[in-house]
């Protein structure tokens, strides 16, 4: 396995990297489900760097300033969000299912659900 750390144009490299494997003969068939063959790792992954202290800590650094007084519900809402969200997606916005993944009961989602704003219509057609 090649690793390569960048910064940006993430897509334009893996294109060019495989083009070039290919062309060399290292790479015959590309995967079906994922036809550049080149893995991204986020250097914080790849370094051991990567911790859920250390993205909360820069959460809080970005709000800092924003948010004074607040600062605490901010966070909360920015990591509950995505996180009942996903687990909606995962469910197939099932509240039921989802509550229980989380490890909550089915009214504390709901409330959640509402007071977050989070639109359940993403999941009905699916």
């Amino acid at each position: 396995m090649i690793t390569i750390l960048i910064d940006d144009n993430e897509n334009k490299l893996k294109e060019l990297l495989s083009g070039f494997l290919r062309r060399e003969g290292y790479v015959t068939q590309p995967d079906e489900n994922d036809p550049s063959i080149i893995k991204v790792v986020p250097k914080e992954i790849h370094d051991g760097k990567f911790s859920l202290k250390n993205k909360i800590v820069e959460l809080e650094n970005s709000l800092y300033y924003q948010k004074k007084g607040v600062l605490y519900k901010s966070i909360l809402e920015n990591v509950e969000k995505p996180m009942i969200e996903h687990a909606l997606e995962r469910t197939e916005g099932n509240q039921l299912k989802a509550a229980k993944m989380l490890g909550m009961n089915r009214n504390t989602i709901r409330a959640k659900i509402k007071k977050l704003g989070i639109d359940l219509t993403r999941w009905k057609d699916h």
